[in-house]
């Protein structure tokens, strides 16, 4: 059966996707990631048709344990337990968090597009290096395989010019320090989806998507085009997440180089992977499901800080859009907490917001009561769709 590769390789895991190809439409067929990639691989799949999951020991049972690299090592056996399931891979399409202004739309993979994105590394460091990565160790593996960028950066390409600057001299704009904006393909997807949950009248106006998770951002979209993002040079701005601390006062760190004496390592370990919802709350979780059934104060504070960033954020992207016409919601914390949708639509209720409590706390599609000036909707993102999708489309057009 032929079938089409998602892969997002990351600094500690590599997620997956197949997705069959039958009758000219996509079919997703299975879904994985290995995690603890350095040290204690295990591969995690599940079948899309039997709702079933499997979990196997890599370092138990991998016939690449040779292999020195342990990403290649476990993109090897991700290969093996997809041929033993009668699948043939005809095209792999990676998610790359920066492709910078030139791409507004996914390309297939040759040698000069890898060496452009490839100076991207240095600005998201934690992210680019392991995207390409993955394609590097497949086609060391295939050399043929069609291979394809899906770029988180390309649905922003259409911001407002003057929202990319930074007050900073005008040589660092010129070097690429400047507001890019990521979740692209997120987002694309939402949008894609506008006419299927969203009211006519609404679906060419002034939206709000808020793509909340373990990486959080908002972004502003009109006429289906994104206008401003809270997400900007790196993947450390605007919203707090998980473990990465949102927008701060850049005189923040300059304190902690100079009296905590912080290097860059130091500084990375901080911003990346000790603030945000593990920070605020002391270090009880980074998982908002744990922080939501906590009773500690620190639990309480860091939702209440994540609710409060949020819809201060909302009001700044309503003042880029002149206006709003509705809230979306999206991502795991997006799609799942309705403690936090509330929170969050309660500090909004100044721009129209107004919830349907029984939706909200079902996790209905709409949630917006019949007073409210906002429509706000939950819609369940899919960028492993997205990348298929487009992967899909330029192997057709090769």
């Amino acid at each position: 059966m032929k079938a089409i590769l998602t892969l997002n390789a990351g600094s500690s895991s590599i997620k997956f996707a197949v997705f069959s190809i039958e009758n000219n439409t996509l079919q997703k067929l299975y879904a994985g990631f290995v995690d603890n990639v350095l040290k204690k691989p295990v591969l995690h799949v599940k079948s899309s048709a039997q709702d079933k999951k499997i979990s196997i020991d890599l370092l138990a049972l991998s016939n690449n344990s040779h292999h020195t690299d342990p990403y290649e090592r476990a993109i090897r056996d991700i290969l093996d337990w997809l041929s033993q399931h009668n699948l043939e891979i005809v095209a792999a399409g990676h998610r790359l968090i920066h492709g910078g202004t030139k791409y507004r739309t996914s390309v297939v993979i040759n040698p000069e597009v890898y060496a452009f994105v490839e100076q991207f590394n240095p600005l998201a460091p934690l992210h680019q290096p392991y995207n390409l990565k993955g394609y590097s160790i497949l086609h060391e593996i295939n050399p043929t395989l069609f291979q394809v960028f899906c770029f988180d950066t390309s649905f922003h390409t259409t911001c407002n010019e003057v929202s990319q600057h930074f007050a900073l001299p005008k040589h660092l704009h010129e070097e690429g320090v400047r507001r890019y904006g990521f979740h692209g393909l997120s987002y694309a997807y939402v949008v894609s989806q506008f006419d299927r949950y969203l009211p006519e009248e609404k679906r060419e106006g002034k939206i709000i998507i808020a793509h909340l998770g373990a990486g959080a951002s908002m972004c502003a979209v009109h006429q289906r085009k994104s206008v401003a993002t809270t997400l900007s040079f790196s993947a450390l701005d605007g919203l707090p997440m998980g473990t990465r601390c949102g927008n701060v006062d850049p005189g923040v760190l300059l304190y902690l180089m100079d009296v905590h004496k912080m290097g860059h390592k130091e500084l990375s370990q901080l911003l990346y992977k000790e603030s945000g919802l593990l920070g605020l709350s002391g270090g009880i979780s980074a998982d908002m499901r744990d922080l939501e059934n906590s009773h500690l104060p620190d639990a309480k504070l860091a939702i209440d800080v994540f609710a409060y960033k949020t819809a201060a954020w909302i009001g700044m992207l309503a003042a880029e859009l002149q206006g709003l016409d509705g809230l979306v919601f999206t991502a795991g914390i997006g799609e799942n907490s309705a403690l936090v949708r509330e929170k969050i639509c309660a500090r909004t209720a100044w721009l129209g917001a107004k919830l349907d409590p029984e939706k909200n706390i079902n996790h209905a599609s709409e949630i917006h009561n019949k007073d409210s000036r906002l429509s706000i909707h939950v819609i369940p993102t899919n960028e492993e769709l997205m990348i298929a999708q487009e992967s899909l489309r330029l192997f057709r057009e090769k």
